[in-house]
């Protein structure tokens, strides 16, 4: 540990997790406060002393459960490498999944009204999260007013993220959620610098269509309906999006979510052309879907 910095150890009170899991921190590894912002790509404040507040890191492997529905809340994690799946459980034992945090992703913050978290947090691949005790947090946004804003925002990002989500199930068809969702992770590995256009699935089809509420057949059905038609092309988990327009019109709502992979009469166009105004007229207003966002970030 770096002598200058104030170490905020996530798991201060006990050695080990609340469960008895063995602690995974890397010894002497932690990142400071200004690092954590950067990495949740928010503007840190100035004060000297945050640069000199640390929080530990944890190394988590895939397959390995970083936290559990309805374990005791104390901490809330910012994904600092890999990827992971949140998954809810009912009574029923049936699974679903809630989210795929990558990179700067905050993970935990469902806990914080209960007391408890709310869903199971499972590396997908060998992962690295920044561990940030919710009391400490609290306490250094009492002393840094500037600070609580900026969790405010990070709080606020990921609510705007489940609400694009909900219009994305709400709203469209099955090839749609699938392209919806190969555009917001593209934008989404472009923001962290990677290719937008090229990037590797972590997540199996069965993972994805439970988190687009699909079957696995559909998602594999979809996925190879935009191979053949040319606007993608997949290799098992590796995707390459050839023609990124055409892919965004598979969601626009604008045009009746009609694909290239779909045949169309060749009145069609008059025909899309006339529901289109008539959708305009009764409501002038559209959502912003979750990849136009993040595109604009």
């Amino acid at each position: 540990m770096i002598a200058s910095m104030s170490h905020y150890d996530a798991l201060g009170f006990c050695a080990a997790e609340a469960d008895g899991t063995p602690s995974q921190e890397h010894e002497a590894a932690n990142v400071s406060v200004r690092d954590l912002t950067r990495l949740l790509h928010v503007d840190c404040p100035d004060d000297a002393w945050l640069a000199r507040t640390a929080f530990a890191l944890r190394r988590v492997h895939d397959g390995e459960s970083l936290m559990r529905a309805g374990d005791k809340f104390h901490s809330l994690y910012v994904v600092r490498s890999g990827c992971f799946k949140t998954v809810y459980t009912d009574l029923s034992g049936s699974e679903q999944v809630l989210s795929f945090p990558i990179n700067g992703d905050l993970m935990g913050a469902d806990g914080i009204d209960s007391g408890h978290y709310g869903s199971t947090g499972i590396s997908l691949d060998t992962s690295e999260v920044v561990i940030v005790p919710f009391a400490n947090l609290s306490r250094l946004a009492e002393e840094c007013p500037r600070l609580e804003a900026l969790l405010y925002r990070v709080l606020s990002r990921e609510l705007v993220r489940a609400q694009n989500m909900a219009w994305t199930l709400g709203t469209l068809g099955s090839e749609g959620r699938v392209a919806a969702f190969l555009l917001t992770l593209s934008a989404r590995m472009g923001a962290l610098g990677y290719s937008r256009s090229s990037f590797n699935l972590r997540m199996t089809r069965q993972e994805i269509g439970s988190y687009l509420g699909l079957k696995l057949e559909t998602v594999s059905r979809a996925l190879s309906a935009l191979n053949n038609s040319g606007v993608i092309q997949v290799h098992q988990r590796s995707v390459e999006i050839i023609d990124a327009d055409a892919l965004h019109s598979v969601i626009d709502p604008a045009t009746d979510v009609v694909t290239r992979t779909e045949p169309c009469p060749r009145s069609s166009s008059a025909r899309t052309g006339a529901g289109s105004s008539k959708r305009s007229a009764k409501s002038p207003f559209r959502p912003v879907p979750a990849w136009q966002q993040l595109s604009a970030a």
